[in-house]
Protein backbone atom coordinates (compact mmCIF):
# COMPACT_ATOMS: atom_id res chain seq x y z
CA UNK A 1 0.00 0.00 0.00
CA UNK A 2 1.14 3.26 -0.57
CA UNK A 3 2.12 5.63 1.63
CA UNK A 4 -0.87 8.20 0.68
CA UNK A 5 -3.60 5.75 1.06
CA UNK A 6 -2.47 4.43 4.59
CA UNK A 7 -2.87 8.01 5.07
CA UNK A 8 -5.68 8.25 4.13
CA UNK A 9 -6.73 4.90 5.40
CA UNK A 10 -6.11 5.78 9.02
CA UNK A 11 -7.84 9.19 8.69
CA UNK A 12 -11.21 7.73 7.69
CA UNK A 13 -10.86 4.78 10.49
CA UNK A 14 -10.07 7.73 12.76
CA UNK A 15 -13.37 9.62 11.69
CA UNK A 16 -15.15 6.31 11.74
CA UNK A 17 -14.39 5.65 15.29
CA UNK A 18 -15.54 9.59 15.95
CA UNK A 19 -18.44 9.12 14.41
CA UNK A 20 -19.14 6.23 16.38
CA UNK A 21 -18.13 8.31 19.92
CA UNK A 22 -20.67 10.69 18.98
CA UNK A 23 -23.36 8.47 18.21
CA UNK A 24 -22.64 6.54 21.08
CA UNK A 25 -22.60 9.47 23.72
CA UNK A 26 -26.86 9.40 23.16
CA UNK A 27 -26.71 5.81 24.05
CA UNK A 28 -27.14 4.40 27.65
CA UNK A 29 -29.09 0.86 26.91
CA UNK A 30 -29.81 -1.96 24.49
CA UNK A 31 -32.89 0.20 23.72
CA UNK A 32 -30.67 3.39 22.30
CA UNK A 33 -28.25 0.37 20.89
CA UNK A 34 -31.58 -0.18 18.45
CA UNK A 35 -33.07 2.87 18.03
CA UNK A 36 -28.93 3.64 16.44
CA UNK A 37 -28.05 0.45 15.03
CA UNK A 38 -28.35 1.29 11.33
CA UNK A 39 -26.30 4.30 11.65
CA UNK A 40 -23.96 2.20 14.32
CA UNK A 41 -23.65 -0.38 11.65
CA UNK A 42 -22.81 1.97 8.74
CA UNK A 43 -19.94 3.07 11.04
CA UNK A 44 -18.50 -0.70 11.74
CA UNK A 45 -19.21 -1.96 8.47
CA UNK A 46 -16.70 0.55 7.00
CA UNK A 47 -14.18 0.21 9.37
CA UNK A 48 -14.39 -3.64 8.90
CA UNK A 49 -13.19 -3.19 5.43
CA UNK A 50 -10.97 -0.67 5.85
CA UNK A 51 -9.05 -1.74 8.84
CA UNK A 52 -7.84 -4.98 7.52
CA UNK A 53 -7.05 -3.08 3.95
CA UNK A 54 -4.16 -0.85 6.57
CA UNK A 55 -2.95 -3.79 8.42
CA UNK A 56 -4.88 -3.30 11.15
CA UNK A 57 -6.21 -6.81 11.29
CA UNK A 58 -7.56 -6.98 14.94
CA UNK A 59 -9.51 -3.37 14.39
CA UNK A 60 -11.25 -5.27 11.23
CA UNK A 61 -11.71 -8.31 13.39
CA UNK A 62 -13.42 -6.33 16.53
CA UNK A 63 -15.44 -4.21 14.02
CA UNK A 64 -16.87 -7.80 12.35
CA UNK A 65 -18.09 -8.69 15.38
CA UNK A 66 -19.83 -5.49 16.37
CA UNK A 67 -21.28 -5.17 12.65
CA UNK A 68 -22.73 -8.87 13.17
CA UNK A 69 -24.43 -7.88 15.99
CA UNK A 70 -25.78 -4.81 14.65
CA UNK A 71 -27.23 -6.82 11.91
CA UNK A 72 -28.86 -8.90 14.23
CA UNK A 73 -30.51 -5.85 15.64
CA UNK A 74 -31.37 -4.44 12.94
CA UNK A 75 -33.53 -7.46 11.45
CA UNK A 76 -34.45 -8.59 14.61
CA UNK A 77 -34.92 -5.60 17.31
CA UNK A 78 -33.84 -5.02 20.57
CA UNK A 79 -30.56 -7.51 21.98
CA UNK A 80 -30.39 -7.59 25.77
CA UNK A 81 -26.37 -6.85 26.43
CA UNK A 82 -25.90 -5.17 23.28
CA UNK A 83 -25.10 -1.56 25.23
CA UNK A 84 -22.07 -3.22 26.86
CA UNK A 85 -20.44 -5.37 24.25
CA UNK A 86 -20.81 -2.44 21.72
CA UNK A 87 -19.28 0.00 23.72
CA UNK A 88 -16.71 -2.55 24.48
CA UNK A 89 -16.15 -3.22 21.42
CA UNK A 90 -15.52 0.48 20.32
CA UNK A 91 -13.04 0.24 23.21
CA UNK A 92 -11.03 -1.73 21.73
CA UNK A 93 -10.43 -0.66 18.07
CA UNK A 94 -10.03 2.71 19.04
CA UNK A 95 -7.44 1.38 22.08
CA UNK A 96 -5.84 -1.19 19.25
CA UNK A 97 -6.31 1.97 16.47
CA UNK A 98 -3.55 4.26 18.73
CA UNK A 99 -1.07 1.65 19.57
CA UNK A 100 -2.27 -0.02 22.45
CA UNK A 101 -1.44 -3.84 22.34
CA UNK A 102 -4.46 -5.62 23.32
CA UNK A 103 -4.37 -9.84 23.16
CA UNK A 104 -7.81 -10.36 23.69
CA UNK A 105 -9.61 -9.97 20.37
CA UNK A 106 -10.15 -14.22 20.11
CA UNK A 107 -11.47 -13.78 23.68
CA UNK A 108 -13.84 -10.85 23.01
CA UNK A 109 -15.07 -12.61 19.79
CA UNK A 110 -15.80 -15.89 21.42
CA UNK A 111 -17.33 -14.14 24.45
CA UNK A 112 -19.92 -12.35 21.81
CA UNK A 113 -20.83 -15.12 20.54
CA UNK A 114 -21.36 -17.57 23.72
CA UNK A 115 -23.35 -14.13 24.32
CA UNK A 116 -25.44 -14.48 21.42
CA UNK A 117 -26.15 -17.54 20.53
CA UNK A 118 -29.09 -16.79 18.45
CA UNK A 119 -27.21 -15.08 16.36
CA UNK A 120 -26.89 -17.40 13.36
CA UNK A 121 -24.20 -15.67 11.51
CA UNK A 122 -21.42 -16.67 13.60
Amino acid sequence: MSDDFLKVARQEIKDELDRLDQVLSNCNNDEHIFVNSEQIELHLHKIRGLAPMMGQDKVGEIAKTGDTVLKHIINNGVLKGSYIIIIEAIKKMTNLFNGHNINDVDDFRDRVRIAFPEISEW
